[in-house]
């Protein structure tokens, strides 16, 4: 059983009375953090070059579309460029002939070259006609346009390249000609850039490879990982510029089929498919793990990002193509790093939806308009689903409930993953009035679509939703109905709900188990066999008092002391870790904001990780996405994604990418 997220209520009777945005005092001893933004790229794209000269991050080609649909209209010959110290936007070039699988770099005086590649000549659905190009071009941008050169001996797509001095050397690869298999390249070539036009020399082949990378280190050049007609490699071989010949460095620990790779001179760096940024200085006997991707990607890119951290680009996954680039730091894995994303909302909304994480697409259900005075009127409820692809970060309205709403109580569990909507505050008929609902849906991801499950037996809001095997359990919360005086709540709040799944007609019953306390405005959150239930408000706005911890087997309850009385607090599990923020506390019906970030865990109990977040956390939500924190928000017309990455947990989990070799 995993809790993904719900939006609890605050003070729901006095939410027009609630004072602007405040700050808990920060933490003498905890770290802070600042924001940084990471480019998007223009699509979702693998397969393409990018290199950077100057402040100028540069984008060329690549595969867009279905994943592993090769056709004219999946391949691109785009060029873009922004500079990544200003953060600009992207600025379109002249474009190029579309192709996959080339190779993009810079040469010391600010030239930009394009070598090789693939192109499809066929038509959608049609038998895949692919080619591989001889094509070298170079982009000058003083003159902004392209200049033909001396093209290479053979055409080759799927290899890499790279320059080292003033020589540019080409790796690895293969030639595709048509339907037929591709031919492996058995030369790797070279040519001096200080000669015009272009003269190129052979070198000796390291072995048949494609989907492999390049890079250097101590004044060598290095060809890493990729494939053969065997499968994945993880072999690296040096070229000794003595002897010309190639000798082998240390495997990489990893599968490194569509790796990417970076040099600074004294060290080498290149990703595994599980995400790991690997080093190695050219002496060492093995490769270190110097960072982790919180994206695993393939076919992208690594460039540098200001003072020791990486940009990585693009590229691909499980789910697809990605249009997300992250930074990567060299040596700052056990600092803090926060990321922030803004994408556009597809509809008005401002708050309180009810989110859902099913693998890389977040789903946000209903929410509050806010854009009248009287927040809880019907209008102001809103019935969308968003879609929101992580991978790509395309967002769109994928459906309507049946009804508007807003604070859901939302579940994940299960394997294969299940997925229910429950409760919240809405019109439970076209024409009746804003209160809680008895509602309750299972989700269909693979659909977009919700399917009724028997209602619950009194209605219920600022609650939480938990799935454990068959069952699904209903805690806390309470009975609102809003009026001009503030509203009444009813039903007892220690009363908990539960929903056998494995029957015909599944339904909601009053289960024999109960609260120890009576709770809402709380969170929830899972590890091994406890459930922990945090924070949240009693009767009359007070505290409801330490954690409520329920051994799920034994149906039996302990408690925990709370370091501060969080109300509405979000909760997330990684590893071995709850992490708890963008809650507050109350004093009456006061509410102020804390903006630190805390975690629990049995050997170190509650810790303040962070004394101040660097963004306002009312109305904000929080999800474990892979080994990072989510934090998603609404402000005005903007979608806004915060990731924040955290210190290394020895515990945490690594999702692993699967891939397939067909093309490169």
């Amino acid at each position: 059983m995993i809790r993904i997220a719900s939006l609890s209520l605050v003070g729901v009777t006095v939410l027009s009375r609630l004072p602007a945005q405040q700050t808990a005092a920060p933490s003498p001893t905890a770290p802070t953090c600042s924001i940084t933004r990471p480019p998007l790229l223009p699509q979702a794209v693998t397969s393409f070059g990018a290199c950077r000269s100057g402040p100028w991050l540069y984008v060329f080609g690549g595969h867009i579309g279905r994943q592993h649909a090769h056709s004219r209209d999946n391949m691109v010959g785009t060029f873009v460029r922004c500079d990544l110290d200003a953060g600009t936007d992207w600025q379109v070039l002249p474009d190029g002939p579309p192709l996959q699988g080339t190779a993009l770099v810079a040469a010391a005086d600010g030239s930009v070259y394009r070598v090789g590649g693939m192109t499809a000549r066929n038509a959608p659905e049609a038998d895949e006609d692919l080619h591989s190009t001889a094509s070298v071009a170079r982009f000058c941008p003083r003159a902004g346009c392209w200049q033909e050169l001396t093209p290479l001996p053979e055409p080759r797509s799927s290899h890499d390249a790279y320059v080292l001095g003033d020589r540019l050397h080409v790796v690895g690869g293969w030639r595709l000609s048509g339907s037929s298999d591709g031919e492996w390249a058995t030369t790797a070539w070279v040519a001096d850039l200080r000669q015009q036009p272009l003269q190129w020399q052979p070198l000796p082949c390291p072995g048949p490879r494609r989907a492999c990378a390049l890079g250097a280190v101590q004044g060598q050049l290095v060809v890493l990982g990729g494939m053969d007609a065997n499968g994945p490699l993880a072999s690296v071989q040096v070229l000794e510029a003595g002897t010309g010949s190639w000798r082998p460095a240390p495997d990489l620990p990893g599968m490194a089929f569509g790796t990417a790779a970076w040099a600074d001179g004294a060290q080498l760096y290149c990703t595994v498919m599980d995400g790991r940024l690997l080093a190695w200085d050219g002496a060492a006997p093995d490769w270190r793990t110097t960072a982790q991707l919180s994206t695993p990607r393939f076919f992208h890119r690594l460039v540098a990002a200001g003072e020791r951290r990486l940009l990585a680009l693009g590229g691909a996954n499980r789910s697809g193509h990605l249009r997300s680039c992250e930074f990567v730091p060299l040596d700052g894995e056990g600092k803090f790093a926060l990321e922030e994303q803004r994408l556009r909302a597809p509809t008005r909304i401002a708050d309180r939806q009810a989110l859902l994480l099913a693998g890389d697409v977040l789903w946000a259900f209903g929410g509050n308009r806010g854009t009248g005075s009287d927040r809880f009127a019907a209008d102001q409820l809103a019935a969308d689903i968003w879609r929101l692809d992580l991978p790509t970060m395309a967002v769109t309205t994928a459906g309507q409930m049946p009804h508007g709403g807003q604070s859901m109580a939302v579940a994940s569990w299960g394997e294969p993953r299940r997925y229910a909507l429950v409760g919240g505050l809405g019109t439970p008929t076209p024409d009746g009035p804003v209160r809680s609902l008895a509602s309750a849906f299972g989700f269909d991801p693979r659909t977009g679509t919700l399917q009724p499950l028997g209602p619950l037996p009194q209605p219920r809001t600022q609650c939480e939703l938990v799935g454990c095997g068959d069952r699904l359990w209903l805690f806390g919360g309470v009975d609102f109905t809003p009026s001009a005086d503030g509203g009444s709540i009813a039903g007892d709040a220690a009363v908990v709900f539960r929903c056998e799944l494995g029957g015909q007609e599944p339904g909601f019953t009053t289960a024999d188990l109960q609260l120890p306390r009576p709770r809402r405005s709380f969170a929830t959150a899972q590890l091994g066999n406890e459930l922990f239930l945090i924070g949240g408000l009693g009767h009359d706005f007070a505290p409801a008092g330490p954690v409520d911890v329920l051994d799920l087997a034994t149906e039996t309850w302990r408690q925990l002391e709370l370091p501060r009385p969080w109300v509405s607090p979000q909760a997330a599990v990684l590893g071995d870790r709850i992490y708890l923020a963008c809650g507050g506390t109350m004093q009456g019906q006061r509410f102020t904001a804390d903006r630190s970030l805390w975690s629990w865990s049995a050997t170190e109990g509650f810790r303040e990780q962070l004394a101040e977040l660097p963004f306002a956390v009312r109305h904000v939500q929080m999800l474990a996405v892979r080994d990072r924190l989510l934090f998603y928000a609404i402000e005005g017309h903007e979608i806004v994604l915060r990731w924040l990455r955290l210190p290394p947990s020895p515990t945490a989990a690594r999702r692993p990418v699967e891939a397939s070799w067909r093309h490169g």
